[in-house]
């Protein structure tokens, strides 16, 4: 049995860093009802996270319409995040962010089916 090393495991158990994106538009258009969401990730830069944070607000503050599609990858570990999808078949030549809420990965042909949220 493989033991971890014990500097690697009190790492891997220590609190994560956080950072908060807000956005005062959204909280004055949703009020008490606005969603609070919660990611944790691996990004080591407090720029990154802000970045990352403005780029999930903006997603999320406007209505959505569920899509599905097949696109080269692997998608299951993508599950619950936005992405950047760029496919000229579909029309996202340019490369849009969608939130995605399942895939199904088919490791032999190197193809998911992958279904998400795109903003209208």
């Amino acid at each position: 049995m493989t033991t971890v090393d014990p500097l690697v495991a009190q790492w891997l158990q220590s609190d994560g860093l956080w950072t908060i994106s807000d956005d005062a538009a959204l909280g004055d258009r949703w009020g008490e009802t606005a969603l609070t969401i919660e990611r944790p990730t691996t990004i080591a830069t407090k720029a990154d996270a802000a970045a990352e944070g403005a780029r999930v607000i903006s997603f999320r503050g406007m209505p959505t319409v569920e899509d599905v599609a097949e696109l080269p990858g692997t998608f299951v570990h993508s599950i619950g995040t936005v992405i950047t999808v760029e496919h000229p078949d579909l029309g996202y030549e340019a490369g849009i962010d969608v939130f995605v809420i399942n895939a199904e990965d088919d490791r032999a042909t190197g193809v998911s089916l992958v279904t998400f949220l795109r903003r209208l």
